[in-house]
């Protein structure tokens, strides 16, 4: 375990062990995450009688589109709210609780293992990456996504910006790796590199927020997130307010679409081979 983040790791398994928060990001999150799900296969090439595993299969939705291909599938994650969501929404699947840090499968057992937007709730991700190329048998197939960040993602962009500029300073949630880093080419190249990937790939997988107003998307960060709920949480009323105005105006003012809003939330997809 990465020592200097076991306040993330603790946060992160306190927070999604919280029926209330996973049901939060079911119904307001995933929307926008469900979208990543069919380049997320198409770059394994997931099919008919593959061996496939869901690394932090969260409520199941990649799980689910992978028994659609014909894939056995079984799906791994820390959290047994999130689990409770994955084996009624696949009940043809097997869902195990288990640490992506250390997989409780063999070696080469697998012949594509997937993660929509769950690597990032890992700690020590070189370690599960690590784990994930162990199950995978040789020439196997490792695809996974990751948000990308405010240098690329309007929704970010907002979010970060109106808690940077109207934020408590005081209020911050534990250090952890960088949210972000897979969707940086380098660092992606790098990270599955060293883990023993090889024929690295990136691209971007375009994702976005479909609101009934815009004020919906503080909602879904405050009711369907962790991390950046508990900064929010954590603000006095003063600030949390203009925080919420904050991200209302920009959504208003950049993104209305017919009587919606539409916020560009768009993914980084990274796949490699065994």
């Amino acid at each position: 375990m990465v020592a200097d983040f076991k306040a993330f790791r603790d946060l992160e398994r306190a927070g999604w062990a919280d029926p209330r928060r996973a049901c939060g990001y079911v119904e307001l999150f995933a929307s926008a995450s469900d979208q990543a799900i069919g380049s997320l296969l198409d770059a394994v090439n997931a099919g008919p009688q593959m061996k496939a595993l869901d690394l932090c299969c969260g409520q199941g939705n990649a799980s689910e589109a992978l028994a659609r291909r014909g894939c056995d599938v079984t799906g791994v994650d820390f959290s047994p709210a999130m689990l409770s969501f994955a084996n009624r929404r696949v009940p043809n699947a097997t869902f195990i609780a288990a640490d992506a840090q250390e997989l409780p499968f063999a070696n080469g057992e697998f012949d594509i293992v997937v993660s929509n937007l769950g690597v990032c709730h890992v700690p020590d991700q070189p370690r599960a990456l690590s784990e994930a190329l162990r199950v995978l048998r040789h020439g196997g197939r490792f695809a996974m996504t990751v948000w990308c960040g405010p240098d690329v993602s309007p929704c970010f962009e907002i979010v970060y910006g109106a808690i940077r500029s109207h934020g408590n300073p005081q209020v911050s949630a534990p250090p952890g790796p960088d949210f972000h880093q897979f969707a940086k080419r380098e660092i992606a190249e790098k990270l599955l590199g060293e883990a023993g990937f090889h024929n690295v790939e990136l691209a971007i997988v375009d994702c976005v927020w479909d609101l009934d107003s815009p004020q919906a998307l503080s909602e879904i960060y405050e009711k369907g997130t962790v991390r950046a709920a508990m900064v929010l949480a954590g603000q006095p009323p003063p600030n949390l307010t203009a925080i919420r105005r904050a991200m209302a105006e920009a959504v208003q003012k950049r993104f209305a679409h017919g009587d919606r809003w539409r916020v560009p939330v768009p993914a980084a997809l990274v796949w490699a081979s065994a």
